[in-house]
């Protein structure tokens, strides 16, 4: 992506202020041990607005009353020792000629030369929430306050930066989009992958695996979080993640799995049987789950908004489970009491983007809902999840949890399922459990993302 896209980003940012500073930081190496770390991640609020992945750094923006901004930014200063380490760094001099900023200097020096920056604003805007950010600020506009007989505004305005950057970043631009689906197609493989392979007797953690590889191919970072294999009844715990159990023959297995691409993430769910073969009862459940996610899709338009989606789901998969005597009682007495919950106890959707539950705002300045429009991405995932020692519900349909989840794009018609292609339907994914896992890593080559 190049410079000039990221340079809008920051004057759209900057255009819903009247006066300040925008401070963003873009993290630091976080330890996992004695003397090693996790593998670093760049602050999406950072790579969204600067496309610059090294630890340390910190942006500050700037704009007075007259509408002059300034771009200031504090990274690393080249170090040939620490780079036979620690691997190389952009260093000062270069990022100002490469970078859409205006000035650039070592971050070694960034008490000394913050408040100059900050001198005479107002108003800031930075992560509230972030305690080392916090405390530098805190520290420069002490500073800056201690200079009473100075004739100059004081930085004493604080405001929080998340809802500014995440109501642009609602909007995915089409070089967003391209990495969305990128992603989804290695995401695909991966859960076509996992439906041949898997088989009862095999670990959980074998299918977790694939994935892992699948996902870090051409392209591919790997998974965008960690991923979910939950056979039988682990699918019942939302977020599964020991992924360490045998698969046993007549459980489902709910693989919640998606890969990130250049930061970008998708989000998939499927369950599918571990032999390959739905049972009655859990052809039954999965029948109702898929039907509530075609009520979701019936109701995705320019317009609506999330909770819309969310209640349409819920009384689809209530009304189900009445019909199919699962649930005793009228719809509105049992509507009324939430007994959907549950079986259904998490949302329908969430925002989709370089974060996999994306830190963009669920409600406007009104405290009303967001409302769907082109660029948007979000997840739609009805589910169902049946204790087994539920005494009030069959015992046919004890211990199976069902969850079917897609990545959606608003467009201009109406919307795009990004996530289409990977089996859904009951024969299409018994078909798919039959399938050669040779003939699908031949067509892995043929990703436009690995050529």
């Amino acid at each position: 992506m190049d410079g000039t896209s990221f340079k809008t980003r920051q004057e759209n940012l900057l255009e819903l202020i009247s006066e300040g500073a925008v401070l963003v930081s873009g993290g630091n190496y976080k330890q996992k041990s004695h003397d090693t770390d996790y593998p670093f991640r760049i602050h999406s609020d950072f790579k969204y607005l600067l496309g610059f992945e090294e630890p340390e750094t910190l942006l500050v923006m700037t704009k007075n009353n007259s509408g002059i901004v300034r771009r200031h930014l504090f990274l690393r200063s080249k170090d040939p020792l620490m780079e036979m380490w620690m691997g190389k760094r952009l260093g000062v001099e270069k990022a100002k000629d490469i970078l859409t900023v205006d000035e650039t200097y070592p971050v070694s020096k960034i008490e000394e030369t913050l408040p100059s920056i900050l001198h005479g604003h107002k108003n800031l805007y930075f992560d509230l929430f972030n305690s080392e950010l916090c405390e530098l600020v805190t520290k420069t506009t002490k500073k800056l306050c201690n200079k009473r007989k100075e004739k100059a505004f004081k930085p004493l305005s604080w405001h929080s930066v998340r809802d500014l950057v995440g109501t642009l970043r609602l909007y995915k631009d089409q070089n967003e989009i391209s990495a969305i689906k990128k992603a989804a197609q290695l995401t695909e493989v991966g859960h076509r992958l996992a439906m041949a392979k898997t088989k009862p007797g095999i670990n959980e953690k074998e299918i977790s695996d694939l994935l892992g590889y699948i996902f870090s191919q051409g392209e591919g970072e790997g998974p965008a979080y960690d991923s979910i294999v939950a056979g039988g009844e682990n699918a019942l715990i939302l977020h599964y993640i020991e992924n360490n159990q045998d698969l046993q023959k007549g459980d489902l297995i709910l693989i919640d799995a998606g890969a990130q691409l250049n930061t970008y993430a998708s989000d998939v769910t499927r369950t599918f049987p571990v032999d390959g073969k739905f049972t009655e009862a859990q052809k039954e459940i999965y029948s109702i789950v898929l039907e509530s996610q075609k009520t979701a899709f019936s109701v995705m338009k320019n317009g609506s908004n999330l909770t819309d989606i969310h209640n349409a789901t819920s009384q689809s998969l209530l009304r189900s489970l009445i019909n199919h005597k699962i649930v005793k009682g009228e719809f509105e007495e049992n509507w009324e009491k939430g007994t959907i919950k549950k079986y259904y106890p998490h949302g329908t959707g969430h925002w989709l983007g370089l974060d996999v539950h994306d830190m963009c705002p669920y409600y406007d300045s009104h405290l009303e809902d967001i409302k769907l429009a082109p660029g948007m991405i979000f997840t739609c995932e009805p589910g169902l999840y049946f204790s087994p020692t539920d005494s009030e519900i069959p015992p046919q349909y004890r211990g199976i949890g069902i969850r079917i989840e897609d990545d959606i794009l608003m467009t201009k018609e109406g919307y795009e399922n990004l996530t289409r292609s990977i089996p859904k339907e009951i024969k299409e994914v018994e078909e798919a459990c039959q399938a050669d896992p040779k003939s699908i890593l031949s067509k892995l080559s043929s990703l436009p993302l690995l050529v």
